[in-house]
């Protein structure tokens, strides 16, 4: 674990159709993390800077302006932190992700994101994720060192990045063999989870190739390990997919138990000991432990590995005597 510093500034530029609004005004509806009577607290004690000059409620922004905000006392929540870097070469990283640390900020996690561990601990401070993981979701991530690489490859992100494999435990008796899911997806506007996405006619195409490679008895629960690869790469495809053929992943929030201990953790609750026994594990039992790479100079593609799961999936792994 990493903790962030107690002080903290954050910023942020002025956008064009701000120009010649109120700064007040502009801080009041850009980031509504703080009231209106909040931000005038935090102006008046000089706490938000306007391109090096200290502002107060009068001042009046335009485009492109620099604004620093500088937090005191700042907290945010334990992440982990620790990741290891799998391969390296003078452009690219393949690191494997911690489960439980965002890729990007949230609304409550700025210092700890994985980006800016990863910035943090290599040196390279335009070290930019080609893709995302979910926050609970562990494993192997490519990374550019560089701003320009990044933009280099973005587009044809599939072109570098060939085949993605997750392994993925489930609760029940998962079909032998392969399974291909291609349900489309997409978000539902009366979902209460408005995140959560289902298998709706007009949603976007989405494809994932199921093999199940086992299946295991504990404590009177009975489990199945799934290799899943991605065809597409669509928001929660994995999760989702798995959710609407009635095995959602052990361990899964948002996707299991209806929802429930996703809002519980979003109303601020936090998630106990019972909580956590119901859902089976800490952190969801999806992992992306296998990744197939073909970078522009290389001859022949590549294939990475990690097996460095959180510790109640790797009990369970451990048990099916997996060997990939």
């Amino acid at each position: 674990m990493s903790k962030a510093p107690s002080d903290m500034y954050f910023e942020s530029i002025v956008r064009p159709e701000q120009e010649g609004r109120c700064l007040l005004d502009v801080l009041c509806k850009r980031f509504t993390y703080h009231s209106r009577e909040e931000w005038i607290d935090r102006l008046g004690r000089g706490l938000v800077s306007i391109n090096g000059e200290v502002a107060d409620t009068d001042t009046v922004a335009h485009k492109n302006d620099k604004v620093l905000y500088h937090v005191e006392n700042y907290t945010e929540p334990d992440v982990p932190t620790d990741f290891s870097i799998v391969f390296e070469d003078e452009e690219f990283l393949v690191v494997a992700k911690p489960a439980g640390t965002p890729v990007h900020h949230t609304g409550r996690i700025f210092y700890n994101t994985f980006a800016a561990i990863v910035r943090r601990a290599t040196d390279c401070e335009t070290a930019t994720p080609m893709h995302r993981l979910d926050r609970d979701t562990g494993g192997l991530m490519l990374f550019a060192k560089y701003a320009e690489t990044a933009a280099r490859f973005q587009k044809n992100l599939d072109r570098i990045l060939l085949r993605k494999f997750y392994l993925a435990v489930v609760e029940g008796v998962f079909p032998e063999g392969e399974t291909r899911c291609d349900l489309p997806l997409r978000e539902d506007p009366d979902d209460r989870l408005r995140l959560r996405m289902h298998h709706l006619e007009d949603g976007k195409e989405c494809h994932t190739v199921f093999r199940k490679l086992g299946s295991l008895e504990r404590d009177g629960h009975t489990y199945s390990l799934l290799e899943a690869e991605l065809i597409t790469g669509r928001k929660h495809q994995i999760r989702a997919h798995l959710a609407e053929l009635g095995f959602p992943i052990v361990g899964d929030r948002l996707y299991s138990h209806d929802g429930i201990y996703y809002e519980k953790m979003a109303r601020g609750g936090g998630l106990d000991e019972n909580d956590y026994r119901v859902l089976g594990a800490r952190y969801q039992m999806l992992y992306a432990y296998r990744a197939e790479i073909a970078l522009p100079y290389w001859k022949e593609p590549r294939t990475f590995r990690s097996m460095d799961f959180p510790e109640e999936m790797k009990s369970l792994v451990d048990g099916f005597g997996l060997h990939v």
